[in-house]
């Protein structure tokens, strides 16, 4: 795996310029986007439990972090702080006091949205369905916003290990946490449960997978 992870380094390394400028013009003139998002909760159970950390940010075809399209980040202050899980906030190191009012929040998607033109956006989230729940209740008019057909790293990363307990008998990732695969795919630097850095975290291991998996096509 060694010799795979070095090759993964120079297959990133050779791209150019005019590529780079040729998929951000593509992206700002289709109106779609795909977009790595993450989010901190005040606990897992998204009947009672609320946002309070939340980034979306736009990436390239070969899953990069666009510089074309600002990112969207807020903190968002909890309306029912007492609902929180102390399991969650210990993790998170969060106050769910702390943040602007959701209602701000709300204005301020809609005119991204609007100011960068995105009609659409493809998700991409290491284990996508916690987040989509979280945000499909919470901001229940972008239902036509995010597509239904997006992509998860931690999902992939289980593809992974179904081929190679087929081929190899062993796991590639015994966890698939988001810091258990970053770990074994060679990417430095812990999760800090931050929604803006692990956001990008999972379009990088997103990534580091589909180059996993080119390399044994």
């Amino acid at each position: 795996m060694r010799t795979a992870m070095e090759r993964i380094g120079t297959m990133e390394l050779k791209k150019t310029n005019a590529d780079t400028a040729s998929r951000s013009n593509s992206r700002r003139t289709g109106m779609d986007i795909v977009a790595a998002i993450d989010l901190e909760t005040t606990g897992l159970d998204e009947a009672r439990c609320e946002i309070i950390d939340m980034a979306i940010v736009p990436l390239n075809e070969d899953f990069t972090v666009s510089e074309e399209i600002p990112e969207f980040t807020s903190r968002i202050k909890a309306e029912h702080p007492e609902t929180a899980e102390d399991a969650a906030l210990r993790i998170n190191g969060m106050n769910p006091s702390d943040g602007v009012p959701l209602d701000v929040v709300r204005r301020d998607f809609a005119t991204w949205l609007r100011d960068n033109g995105i009609r659409r956006i493809v998700p991409l989230a290491h284990n996508l369905g916690f987040d989509m729940k979280f945000l499909l209740k919470t901001f229940p008019e972008t239902a036509k916003v995010f597509s239904h057909r997006g992509r998860d790293s931690m999902r992939l990363a289980l593809a992974v290990n179904d081929v190679y307990q087929r081929e190899r008998q062993e796991l590639m990732f015994p966890s698939a946490s988001l810091a258990a695969v970053k770990e074994n795919l060679g990417i430095v630097g812990e999760v800090n449960h931050r929604a803006f850095e692990d956001a990008k975290d999972a379009a990088l291991v997103y990534r580091r997978l589909i180059n996993l998996m080119t390399l044994a096509w």
